[in-house]
């Protein structure tokens, strides 16, 4: 048996159980906006970001090392342990961490040998000529002695403990733990920036192998092409969009629309518009356009500020730009609460509340790959509201605050 958080009320959902901050029952009572992160809370991602991650970890490792991988290898556990760290909201970001720390773990000899095959290949801008290139050169010449299930195995133990090194600093804390770890020698770093630039992390879509083979993956050939407006080069079939399934129904909104008194909805995502839009279909037109935030929408910001700036600006999640720009729309409001599925979410809301203090978190666990560990997470965290998943929510705010259409 569960033993029950204190501090916290508790409701029973089902045999689910939401917790509520005795702390925040009042203010928490005169919610009348809410704002959603998207993957993981409206829509169910388990079988398809989780799976393109792990198939775009495998895929490039085989081809840089020709030695092929079980895509299970990269387990949900460990992309929950990336994602605990409140850093890595871009799934890109993830690959490229689990990617880092594999390579760099290969045999000393690998390691030597595989610097030399990338510098020895003409550099090709397009990710698909570099990594087929490279490819090429391994099949002739690159034997991957001594990687057997036993090495692996102990790899992602090892994997495992590193994600817990990691922190909100996302790929930043990825580079300088790895770095730290082996030290300062110069042969290692040599090999770290070497691989780093070949990769060309961070780069686009259409530059970076990372971000190009896993949208590819993610999305399919017809949805790649619709989103970036190219051909996919590394996979022609459907893709893993297509095991994602809407949480969210037509009658939550309805109820909610119920509770809070008017349709005050938005949207603060990390994640593009077109595969949401490719998912949620006519339930994306029930929220508000200028209060839904999406990841085009933030990195636009970036490239506009960065301008200005004379110097990159990064604005995606746990950075509050995407929340507060959604929020701007739903004014005026007394409070609003973002339902996010992270820690990396909550702690968009602890920043958020550094500029206005109005914003609330309700954290989301059912539809995680490991609830459990997620659930512990949040009540440890003290977030504001923990709820089985966003279905649940229109009953709780109901319970902590009437109906806003409920005469007095």
């Amino acid at each position: 048996m569960r033993r029950l958080p204190e501090n916290y009320v508790v409701l029973n959902f089902n045999g689910k159980e939401a917790y509520i901050r005795m702390d925040r029952l009042s203010q928490l009572g005169k919610v009348d906006a809410v704002i959603f992160d998207c993957d993981g809370v409206l829509v169910d991602i388990r079988g398809s970001y989780n799976r393109a991650i792990s198939k775009t970890s495998a895929y490039i490792f085989e081809g840089l090392t020709g030695c092929a991988i079980p895509v299970s290898l990269i387990s949900d556990e460990v992309i929950f342990l990336f994602r605990r760290s409140g850093g890595f909201n871009n799934d890109w970001d993830t690959v490229y961490g689990i990617l880092m720390f594999m390579l760099c773990g290969l045999p000393e000899k690998l390691r030597g040998e595989l610097k030399e095959r990338i510098e020895k290949v003409r550099w090709q801008h397009n990710p698909f000529r570099r990594l087929s290139a490279i490819r090429e050169a391994v099949k002739r010449e690159f034997k991957p002695e001594g990687l057997s299930g036993k090495f692996f195995k102990r790899m992602i133990d090892e994997l495992k403990k590193f994600a817990e090194l990691l922190n909100a600093t996302g790929t930043y804390s990825v580079d300088r733990n790895l770095v730290g770890i082996a030290g300062t020698s110069e042969s290692f770093v040599e090999f770290y920036n070497v691989l780093k630039h070949f990769l060309y992390y961070p780069g686009d879509v259409g530059e970076s192998i990372i971000a190009t083979v896993f949208e590819e993956f993610f999305c399919g050939s017809k949805l790649f092409l619709e989103t970036y407006r190219m051909e996919p080069k590394f996979y022609k079939g459907l893709g893993m969009v297509e095991n994602e399934d809407v949480i969210i129904r037509h009658e939550t909104l309805d109820h909610l629309t119920f509770v809070l008194g008017r349709a005050n909805f938005g949207i603060a995502s990390g994640s593009r518009l077109k595969p949401a839009r490719y998912v949620l279909r006519d339930l994306l037109e029930r929220f508000n356009p200028k209060a839904s935030i999406f990841l085009d929408d933030t990195e636009r910001a970036e490239r506009e500020y960065s301008s200005k700036e004379g110097s990159k600006v990064n604005l995606k999640k746990p950075n509050p730009f995407s929340l507060l720009k959604a929020a701007e729309a739903l004014n005026p409001f007394s409070f609003a609460l973002y339902v996010g599925d992270s820690m990396e979410d909550a702690i968009m809301v602890w920043e958020a509340r550094k500029v206005d203090p109005r914003f609330f978190f309700a954290g989301v666990y059912s539809y995680s790959s490991c609830e459990d560990a997620l659930l512990h997470d949040f009540l440890k965290s003290k977030c504001d509201i923990v709820i089985p998943s966003v279905d649940e929510l229109p009953l709780v705010l109901k319970q902590l605050g009437g109906s806003k259409n409920e005469n007095s």
